[in-house]
C-alpha cells in the first residue's frame, strides 16, 4: 500500500511539473507576441499569482505585427 501511494504521488508531482512547464511556455510565447520581456512577464504572472495573472490578462498590450 505504501509503495502504491508513493507511485501515485510521484505521478501527480510529475503531472503538475509538466503542467507548469506548459503554462510557462504559453506565457513566454504570449509575451514575445506582444513585444514584452518574457522573463519579466513570467516573474509577474507566477511570482505574484494569482494577482499577477489577473493584471497581465487585463492590461496586456495588443500583439505587435512585424512587417517583413
Amino acid at each position: 500500500m505504501d509503495q502504491q501511494l508513493l507511485i501515485l504521488s510521484a505521478l501527480l508531482v510529475g503531472f503538475l511539473l509538466l503542467l507548469l512547464l506548459v503554462f510557462i511556455k504559453a506565457c513566454i510565447n504570449d509575451a514575445r507576441r506582444r513585444g514584452k520581456s518574457p522573463l519579466l512577464v513570467c516573474i509577474a504572472v507566477f511570482g505574484f499569482f494569482p494577482w499577477g495573472l489577473i493584471a497581465w490578462i487585463l492590461f496586456r498590450p495588443e500583439p505587435v505585427h512585424k512587417s517583413m
